[in-house]
């Protein structure tokens, strides 16, 4: 099986699909990753095809993220919104033409909700289509990114003579043929009333085994008892040495030891005390397991990160969807999540001291950790891939798990073609007995 896979956004989102790439190579299929080119030299290094897609997006994924994502006060306007977002619709002719060009021998197209010419090329050519949502609730986003998002994407769809989305780069984002959620039904399980070609597939997990941590992060984790580690990832702050003070000032109220995690907003950027280290990023499958707390903003990767390692943790929720990871948390049984508008030196090392101390914690932790390694996300996910290409049948049931059928050039005039063919009538008279 040939295929692709495609999204939109930063180093967090391309984690989860270079796992599932890998996955489905390792089964013997020829999965190809297309994204903003600014990532190929990154995903190269793991022996994974690189496709550019589109221009290099790297400036404005940083914009749209810190601004609709990491900041806890933002523009909500949909003019702000329409800004952001203007070049990436500007640029969506030449992301849907090189995208339509890597799919021209591809037997599946793979996506995640931020890249809008996925779902087109799909309705235009029908190539079998699996989206993957990293979030139980589809992201809905605030009505303003809605607005803007859909008058920027529909106009582009219309051109094709597609109909209008309601949330094109959320829940209208998903397939008609196969709609993954990347997420744990222990966290939360699926409503009763999804969609049969809906599926809770666990969460995707990369490892780079290929990581060699700093030697003095090895030996500061080895002189003494496992500190805490404070991560919060892509957000930013207005203030990030008023931040670093209020966290260092947590830590000596607690008198624990503790790693600070500089992320995006470049925490630590003074001297700290001997037991206190600052780190750039270190992968969470190697660090969170030789910790005895995470206290982090709840993005959905670190949050399945943080229960596959058993640790107990402390939500400190900054925007968009985090209070409600947060809130889920509590429900499984964390500490009370601090909103990061509310977190003061006092109320942080009041949970610390909880959550280290307090047995019960780390008891609940070990025990959705259980929960969590029992699934096997990307296994799952490509099974379900398999299936879905087998159904529509452009390959038979021996060879879906075969290199062979891998090997086989597809023919676009042949049997491919003509199946291709007979989905988009289908998909036109359906629309035609619609309207």
């Amino acid at each position: 099986m040939r295929g692709v896979i495609t999204n939109f956004g930063s180093a967090g989102d391309v984690h989860p699909y270079l796992a599932l790439i890998m996955e489905m190579n390792r089964r013997g299929h020829q999965i190809a990753f297309a994204f903003s080119p600014h990532f190929g030299p990154w995903i190269e290094r793991y022996g994974v095809e690189f496709i550019p897609i589109g221009p290099n997006f790297e400036q404005m994924q940083y914009d749209i993220i810190t601004t609709v994502v990491s900041t806890p006060n933002i523009d909500n306007s949909a003019g702000h919104m329409y800004s952001l977002f203007g070049p990436l619709v500007a640029a969506l002719p030449q992301m849907y033409q090189e995208l339509n060009e890597a799919c021209r021998n591809a037997d599946v197209l793979i996506s995640g909700p931020l890249q809008p010419a996925s779902r087109v090329i799909h309705e235009l050519t029908g190539i079998p289509f699996v989206s993957i949502q990293e979030a139980h609730f589809g992201g809905g986003g605030t009505p303003a990114y809605q607005q803007a998002t859909t008058a920027l994407i529909n106009p582009f769809r219309a051109q094709y003579k597609l109909p209008s989305l309601r949330h094109p780069l959320t829940h209208d984002a998903n397939s008609p043929q196969l709609a993954l959620y990347a997420i744990s039904r222990h966290v939360l399980p699926p409503p009763p009333d999804w969609p049969r070609h809906y599926h809770m597939t666990g969460y995707f997990f990369f490892d780079d085994e290929s990581f060699e941590p700093d030697p003095r992060l090895v030996e500061f984790l080895a002189a003494g008892e496992p500190p805490i580690v404070i991560s919060f990832g892509s957000m930013t702050h207005d203030d990030p040495q008023a931040v670093t003070d209020l966290l260092l000032r947590a830590v000596e109220i607690v008198g624990c030891r503790a790693i600070i995690q500089q992320g995006w907003s470049g925490l630590g950027g003074r001297a700290v005390p001997p037991h206190v280290y600052i780190a750039p990023f270190i992968p969470h499958a190697w660090l969170f397991p030789r910790v005895s707390c995470v206290v982090h903003h709840g993005g959905p990767g670190t949050v399945a990160a943080t229960f596959r390692a058993g640790v107990p943790s402390i939500f400190v929720p900054h925007t968009f969807d985090q209070p409600i990871w947060a809130s889920l948390a509590y429900d499984l049984g964390t500490v009370p999540p601090i909103p990061i508008l509310e977190l003061t030196a006092d109320r942080l090392a009041t949970a610390i001291n909880l959550t280290i101390t307090d047995p019960h914690y780390r008891r609940v932790a070990g025990e959705l950790r259980a929960k969590i390694q029992s699934e096997d996300g990307v296994e799952t996910a490509a099974e379900l891939i398999e299936k879905l290409v087998y159904r529509i049948g452009l390959y038979e049931e021996e060879n879906v798990h075969s290199a062979k059928a891998v090997e086989e050039e597809p023919d676009e005039d042949g049997a491919k073609g003509s199946r291709r063919k007979h989905y988009q009538r289908q998909q036109r008279q359906r629309r035609g007995d619609a309207g």
